[in-house]
């Protein structure tokens, strides 16, 4: 009965380690370290970018090229499904491609096709929020 208990308390903890290396990729992380792999870890470069803890992931441009506008806005959700691209973006401020604000809007969903998104990261490091908005 010893055992039974033992080997489902390490089966417990040794799942939740794992569940933590592979959400942080810690296994790429160190084969990426080692020179062992270029890999990234996600399924494709749009996860990876919107998983990532980096804050030039946060703030993005959206681009409507049919429409001629642009949507300037921190990600809050994001799809990871390649049928289709959902974003969501929060404090969003709509800017006509001519440069003049059209709108603002505390939230903005958006939902294109994989090969109809065109996305920007103008963040720049040291920039605050005003700065990265203009």
């Amino acid at each position: 009965m010893k055992e039974v208990f033992f080997a489902s308390l390490v089966a417990v903890i040794c799942s939740v380690l794992w569940l933590y290396i592979t959400n942080y990729k810690l296994l790429t992380w160190v084969l990426q370290k080692i020179h062992a792999t270029k890999r990234y870890g996600d399924e494709d470069v749009w996860e990876f970018m919107f998983n990532s803890s980096r804050a030039e992931a946060e703030y993005v441009h959206l681009r409507d090229f049919e429409k001629k506008i642009t949507y300037a806005g921190w990600v809050e959700t994001f799809s990871e499904t390649e049928k289709q691209r959902e974003l969501i973006l929060r404090d969003v401020v709509v800017h006509a491609f001519e440069g003049n604000v059209l709108f603002e809007s505390p939230r903005i969903y958006h939902a294109r096709k994989a090969d109809d998104i065109d996305i920007e990261f103008p963040y720049r490091g040291g920039a605050t929020n005003e700065q990265s908005t203009t």
